[in-house]
This record gives structure tokens, sequence and C-alpha cells, in this order.
């Protein structure tokens, strides 16, 4: 090193405080939590992990109204979903990733991964066309089935800046549901911030009455039946014609949020779902509005949580 010149000490504040300057609106250091199915450990993904980084970007807020107002529902789904995720949020990742790497230490960048499952996770995800699930085996003996994808809903709250909402959505502290997360594990040791413990979703079931497909419970979410209605199958779609699914006899049903669908139900009506508006590279368009997510958001703020 040379003389007089002093080694920068990269610590957990001043981590926050850039990733706050490049774009995150919260962020959070968590400990790694006890993981039992090792298909979502991130210690299978870096066996000397130390923490794990947690960052939330903000969905502007004019793209749900929009959607909420039936102007305009093409920006949610380039803007508030693809362009975070796909672009926004891995640039910053690398960014903060080099931070930590420049020092000595590993950081694995944990972005969403919309269109995978892991082996044995039945569930699909209503942003994309369709979900694939992996079905590798292990390399060896104590080891989970490639690819590990870590929980985002448990490394929020590991990470103490959001939880798992009724609807599925990972409800952030000050911010609501109009967020979207990316995560760093790494082995450089930081100061970990305290693991969530305020209850963010209190149930109040506005969710459940916003949805016109009936997709969300007391249970949760239904992601099959969410994957149908996000795409549009309901009679409160601007952009549904007279002529959708002219014959059949499950039509009335279907439209109105009564039909029960699973997978091999939903995989079947979704060709007749791409006929409303044209997908972006994969994701499709958001046709329900995100009606429980601007329910949540109001509710919230109704009760000074936001």
């Amino acid at each position: 090193m040379t003389e007089g010149v002093t080694k920068r000490m990269i610590t957990a504040e001043y981590i926050k405080q850039r990733a706050k300057e490049l774009g995150a609106a919260v962020v959070g250091i968590g400990k790694i939590w006890d993981e039992p199915d090792k298909r979502r450990d991130p210690y299978m993904i870096l066996p000397k992990a130390k923490c794990v980084l947690g960052f939330g970007f903000p969905v502007p807020r004019g793209l749900y109204k929009a959607m909420e107002e039936n102007r305009q529902f093409y920006t949610y789904t380039t803007e508030g979903v693809k362009y975070i995720d796909d672009e926004f949020a891995e640039i910053f990742l690398f960014k903060i990733g080099n931070l930590i790497e420049n020092e000595g230490y590993d950081a694995c960048l944990q972005r969403a991964v919309p269109g995978l499952r892991v082996k044995g996770d039945k569930t699909t995800n209503p942003e994309v066309g369709d979900t694939f699930e992996l079905i590798s085996d292990p390399v060896e003996d104590g080891k989970p089935a490639p690819d590990v994808i870590i929980d985002f809903g448990k490394a929020a709250v590991a990470c103490g800046i959001g939880e798992m909402g009724l609807n599925g959505k990972i409800i952030a502290k000050g911010h609501g549901p109009y967020m979207r997360y990316a995560f760093i594990i790494t082995d450089m040791p930081l100061e970990c911030d305290e693991p969530l413990t305020e209850q963010l979703c209190d149930k109040c079931g506005e969710c459940i009455k916003a949805c016109p497909g009936g997709a969300v419970s007391e249970d949760g979410l239904d992601t099959w039946q969410c994957s149908v209605y996000y795409k549009g199958a309901h009679k409160s779609n601007v952009f549904m014609r007279d002529d959708f699914l002219l014959g059949n006899p499950e039509r009335e049903a279907i439209i109105n949020g009564e039909k029960r669908f699973d997978a091999e139900s939903a995989r079947a009506i979704y060709p007749e779902l791409k006929k409303f508006l044209p997908t972006f590279k994969g994701y499709a368009p958001c046709l329900c509005g995100k009606k429980c997510d601007i329910a949540c958001y109001k509710h919230l703020k109704e009760i000074g949580k936001i």
C-alpha cells in the first residue's frame, strides 16, 4: 500500500449508503436463516456465506394509477416489471457486487428468476407466459438438485426489509407492495440488522375482495388461478371482446372468476389470453391491473403503515 494512503474500510453503513445512492429505496443486511429445504439454502450457493444483503426498488405509483383508471397497461409490464428486474436490478447488483469483490470477498448476485422453479415446485408466476420446473438430479449425495433458488420472502424477513403478504407479494416497511427485490449472498463479514418481527400484513382481506379471479384466499395465493386472471380472463378486462371464448360452455364462469384453474387447465387457456395484448420478451401483460396490490397499498395508507 502506498505510504500515506489509508485503505478504505467497507462497512455495512457504507454499503447501505451506496445502495441508496444507486437507487434502492430499502436496504437491509441479514444473517443467513435456517433453511431446511436445500434447494433454497443460501449455503448451497456460497458455503462460507456470512450474510445476505437485501434491496428493494420502488415501482412508480403512477403505473398502478394508470391501470386502476384503465388508461394504460403496458408500462407496468415494461417499466415496472421487466426493466427493474432485467436491467436496472442487474446493473445495480453488479455495482454493489464489485464493491464487495474489490475487497477480496465473494458476492453471489440473486435477481428474480420468473420463469424457473426448483425441482418439485409446482407453482407458476403470473408475470410470465409459463414457468419451467427444473428436473436435474443432485451431483452427489447431500446436495440439492440444481439450480438453487433462494426464497425471496424469507430473505426479506432476514434482512428486516419486508414480509410476504396474503396475496403472495412482499410488503416493504414504509412502502407497501409497490416494490421489486434483489439480494446478494456474501462471505464479507458485515454488521447485520435484526430480522423483521413487525407484522406488516394484518390479513385485512382487501386483496381477497379485490382479485377479479378469486385467486387470493385466507390460505394465501393460488398461483395458477392468479396466472389466468392476471393475463385477463375476467369481465373487467378492457381488452376483452364479445367473441372471447365464444362457444365455450364455461365462458360465463370463467369471466366471472368462478371457475377454478389448475396447472393443466390454466395452460390450456393461455393461448386464448395471448390475443388481448402483445407480451414483452417473455413477460405477460398485467390485465388484472394488480388490483390486489392497489387494495393493499390503500389499506396500509389508511392505517398509517405507509
